[in-house]
């Protein structure tokens, strides 16, 4: 039986899991149960002891505070986390009225918010409450874009968001696993959180797991009519590793030490199946992420300026400054050639190609031209 029993009140289906699956990581000793309203926390709370509550702002229905309020009449000595997109100082003081331990704003750092965690179940091994010590609350406060209103970032909720790494090692601390690694369809690694080499340091092995996630994909779109969730495992005395599919395009290798144990197939295939959902959809997002970033690029290099408009006499200075180049490159040329005839043995030295008649001086600019109006 769990030690410690912590209930996640969150109405995002993702957000509830990662925020599950993160808590899960400290240890076996854990209960984690969750639910996506207030209404239906304080029902399980009716009948069943909570230690730790972690629950949004922001619920339909009945409101985090709200149920603050109403949750620590039943269970005074239970702990409560609020985590919130808003950030406005009226939230915030009525959060540090509602005896919250840690208010949190999205999106979360996960060592920040675990490290509370334990501070609520273990307070004796953690450093002291900061809000019981007249400290300031551990919170993280969200990345807002620059661009948006203040007035926006009061009342847009911020996500809760993990990066592939983050997610790897969340799942590699909660099954105990050697390593955990991302690969795409071509065998690249992506991301990768422990020791790979069992895997990845041998052709055969990854070779094998490619074509094992190949086959697996092809089955369960065949069956399905699409994608859908399989899960492979090989198991040996000292090993067990697990192959599990990322949408269409990745796969999940899980690498686990001793033997392995029929009884927990379950709990890991569901680890393993909503690790690979996360994954999926923080995959989802770096793919939009990036698409917006090239948009972005791709109209900034195609803006054209504005039609600039150049008066007649600025246009008469431009074509005057061109054909007074004109003019002295001819003058420049006449100068380099009676400079070269200088040096040279004089006119009756050259001989044949070398000798122009006056003509073809005057032709090359290098003669004055006799039939040119004089100057008045």
């Amino acid at each position: 039986m769990a030690g410690y029993r912590v209930l996640v009140v969150e109405d995002n289906p993702q957000v509830r899991r990662m925020v599950s699956a993160s808590i899960k990581t400290l240890g076996s000793e854990i209960d984690v149960l969750d639910v996506p309203s207030a209404e239906e926390a304080l029902f399980i709370s009716a009948s069943l002891p909570i230690d730790l509550v972690v629950l949004d702002h922001r619920l339909p229905g009945m409101t985090g505070l709200e149920m603050v309020s109403r949750f620590q009449k039943r269970r005074p000595e239970a702990k409560i986390i609020l985590v919130t997109g808003v950030e406005d100082k009226s939230t915030r003081q009525q959060v540090a009225e509602a005896g919250a331990e840690a208010f949190f704003y999205k999106p979360i750092v996960i060592d920040t918010f675990l490290a509370s965690v334990k501070r609520c179940l273990w307070p004796e091994v953690g450093e002291q409450n900061p809000i019981l010590t007249n400290q300031e609350p551990a919170v993280t406060k969200p990345v807002v874009d620059a661009s948006s209103t203040d007035e926006t970032s009061k009342s847009t909720p911020q996500r809760f968001k993990l990066s592939l790494d983050e997610r790897l090692m969340m799942l590699k601390q909660q099954l105990k696993a050697i390593s955990t690694i991302l690969v795409d369809h071509t065998g690249k690694v992506v991301e990768v959180a422990g020791n790979p080499s069992l895997i990845t340091s041998s052709s055969v092995v990854l070779s094998g797991l490619l074509s094992a996630y190949k086959a697996g994909s092809q089955v369960t779109q065949a069956i399905s009519g699409g994608t859908g969730a399989s899960m492979q495992y090989f198991a040996t005395l000292q090993h067990c590793l697990y192959i599990v599919n990322v949408g269409q395009n990745h796969a999940l290798f899980v690498l686990t030490s001793g033997y392995f144990d029929p009884e927990r197939l379950s709990a890991t295939n569901q680890a393993l199946q909503t690790a690979a959902a996360d994954l999926e959809s923080i995959l989802s997002d770096q793919a939009a992420e990036e698409r917006a970033r090239l948009e972005q690029a791709e109209r900034q290099q195609t803006e054209l300026t504005e039609d600039v408009h150049v008066d007649q006499e600025t246009l008469a200075g431009v074509e005057k400054l061109f054909a007074s180049g004109a003019e002295n490159s001819a003058k420049e040329k006449a100068d380099r050639f009676w400079e070269s005839l200088d040096a040279s043995e004089g006119v009756e030295g050259l001989q044949g190609k070398d000798v122009l008649s006056y003509d073809q001086a005057r032709d090359l600019g290098l003669a004055p031209n006799d039939d040119k109006e004089p100057e008045s």
